[in-house]
């Protein structure tokens, strides 16, 4: 099948897809931002020529903007006698600022709250479609981390910083414009400190970057310590474990504390040191500019617009370092991100496929062998059928593979690690769609797990629209009606976070009712009744052998009670098939069946 997962290269790939949908909302909040820069601009000229054309009475030029303006209002002498006409531009340009700010920051958090719900969405809908092994691969808490804070770094970026550039770079342009126009060797001086400054945040872009990995690393691995005492407390109580979990989580979060603090110091190092230059530049331009208004080289007006203008110009330049440092954290955060996004997910859509008429054997595997870690086989050269309507037994030791076959069965796992051929309806099960294949089948895990919902959600969750008729049915053939009737709520009783308010013997039967409610073809039951009682057992396989009604059953199980009445039993040893035949084959003849038969008895 064709994989359609969407691919990264880069950051600058992943940041324009995920921007999609709110590429309006940032690029209105840049054109804002720029607005808000040419309002804050204005102020300092409009004081500039107050102070020398209208206090100072100095000669009006013939030519410019300002001078035009003046004449508009009335000339210097009109304007020095109603001050409150400059004051008023000066709060009339204050208001379009403020206007400007209060769409800008309305535009950009609309923008910054739909990348986020489109990061989310697109997180979800990948992750829940990447394969089982995968899962193998990566802990549930470095995968929460991941999708959680990571994805706010990103947004934080985003919105903060990524908006904000067009505002530095035009401050910084327009700032050296006009201190430029007042005196250019002035400027020069100015402008000499933004190499150093920039610099200097490039520097630390690298260290920072490097630490903030490893603390990113650091905070899955105490989320995952977090996620896995919370998901397995009855384990923790069950084994007086607490001291021990208290101390590992204390170890890892000293860790992931110490990281964070080496981090603070290195920014904390990095602003001190930040804040010295800009101090620096900001005392040679202020007596630089104060010597220049002494010698008359430059007008009083225009020291204050001077110093006002570098005032802007040191602020843009600090964010544009602390944005080229925060560029570290995001670059880090993208990156893993992107892992997930970039990693092969399973072709869930849901094309038709054409299953054609049955032919004999339903299902076949021909000479299959299958490794997880590409070294150790855990089945190899395995050959066996399974005929539509049989019931087949599947039995054998602890990691003799009998699960691993059930997952091969269902495209559970395989890839690179399997060879062979397992046919469906005589065709490779690789030529059908996933979804329409995976149909056609219902598993009961040997570890049922059961949803934060009611019982009767948990069992509903085989099929869509299942009425309560159906959902009952299902129950009571796996023997939990009588269970669920003695609970006040019924079949609307919450069982809790993995049916923790359900002993282990009703999980199973509710799995097992789910199992059955589903309409498929093939039935696996992998080690489904290790939590019941004989009796119960007994009843639910009579209930289950008499719903087939010709559908196939695949049992796995290590009683022999359960499986003795296949029509056909596989006996599994190290991976490799042993024996096969029927029960009473089967202990007829010396080997690995008999010694468990023998043992059971």
């Amino acid at each position: 099948m064709k994989n359609k997962t969407e691919r990264f290269p880069g950051r600058a790939s992943f940041l324009r897809y995920e921007l999609k949908g709110s590429t309006g909302f940032f690029i209105a909040s840049m054109l804002l931002s720029a607005f808000v820069t040419l309002a804050d601009l204005i102020n300092p000229r409009i004081i500039s020529c107050v102070i020398d054309y209208v206090l100072s009475e100095l000669p009006l030029p013939e030519s410019g903007i300002e001078s035009e303006l003046i004449r508009l209002f009335g000339g210097p002498a009109y304007i020095r006698e109603r001050l409150y006409i400059p004051a008023l531009l000066v709060i009339f340009a204050a208001l379009i600022g403020a206007a400007a700010r209060y769409a800008q920051s309305i535009t950009n958090t609309a923008g910054a709250e739909r990348l986020v719900k489109r990061m989310r969405n697109t997180l979800f809908s990948h992750v829940d479609r990447l394969s089982v092994k995968w899962y193998g691969e990566n802990s549930t808490g470095d995968i929460l981390q991941r999708c959680t804070s990571d994805v706010e770094t990103v947004k934080q970026f985003v919105s903060s910083k990524l908006t904000s550039f067009i505002r530095i770079i035009m401050l910084i342009a327009l700032s050296m414009f006009f201190m430029s126009g007042i005196d250019l060797t002035l400027a020069l001086i100015a402008a000499a400190f933004i190499p150093v400054i920039v610099g200097y945040s490039m520097y630390f872009h690298t260290r920072i970057g490097n630490i903030f990995m490893k603390a990113d690393v650091q905070e899955g691995v105490v989320s995952s310590i977090v996620q896995e005492n919370l998901t397995g407390i009855r384990v923790v109580r069950a084994f007086g474990k607490e001291a021990y979990e208290c101390d590992r989580f204390i170890s890892e979060n000293s860790d992931y504390t110490n990281m964070w603090i080496r981090m603070m110091r290195l920014m904390s190092f990095f602003w001190s040191a930040g804040d010295l230059i800009s101090g620096l530049q900001v005392m040679i331009v202020v007596i630089m500019g104060a010597v220049y208004c002494v010698n008359g080289v430059i007008t009083p007006g225009n020291y204050v617009a001077f110093i006002s203008y570098n005032a802007m110009l040191i602020w843009p330049v600090r964010e544009l370092g602390r944005t080229i440092a925060d560029l570290s954290r995001a670059g880090v955060s993208m990156d893993r991100i992107r892992a997930i996004l970039n990693a092969r997910k399973e072709d869930l859509s849901d094309e038709p496929a054409s299953f054609g008429d049955v032919q004999e054997p339903l299902i076949e595997f021909s000479d299959v062998s299958y490794t997880y870690n590409g070294s150790t086989y855990a089945l190899r050269n395995i050959d066996l059928h399974i005929n539509k309507g049989e019931k087949i037994g599947i039995i054998g030791g602890t990691g003799s593979g009998k699960s691993t076959l059930a997952d091969l069965m269902t495209r559970m796992c395989g890839g690179q690690g399997l060879t062979g051929n397992i046919t469906y309806r005589g065709k490779d099960i690789t030529e059908y769609p996933l979804a329409a294949y995976r149909r056609q089948f219902s598993s009961v895990l040997q570890e049922p797990f059961l949803f934060s919902g009611t019982i009767s959600d948990n069992i509903g969750i085989a099929a869509e629209d299942l009425s309560p008729e159906r959902i009952r049915s299902a129950a009571e053939k796996a023997a939990l009606l009588p269970a669920i009737e003695k609970f006040t709520d019924g079949f609307d009783t919450f069982v809790g976070e993995r049916g923790v308010t359900l002993s282990g013997g009703q999980k199973q039967r509710c799995a097992i009712a789910a199992a059955l409610a589903r309409d498929c073809e093939v039935l696996i039951l992998d080690d489904a009744f290790s939590a019941l009682d004989a009796q119960t057992e007994a009843q639910v396989r009579k209930n289950i052998f008499a719903e087939l009604d010709g559908r196939t059953a695949v049992i796995i199980s290590h009683r022999i009670s359960t499986i003795a009445g296949c029509d056909r039993i596989y006996v599994l040893d190290g991976g490799r098939i042993c024996a096969h035949g029927t029960h009473q084959s089967l202990i007829s003849q010396e080997g690995i069946y008999r010694d468990i038969y023998e043992l059971q008895k």
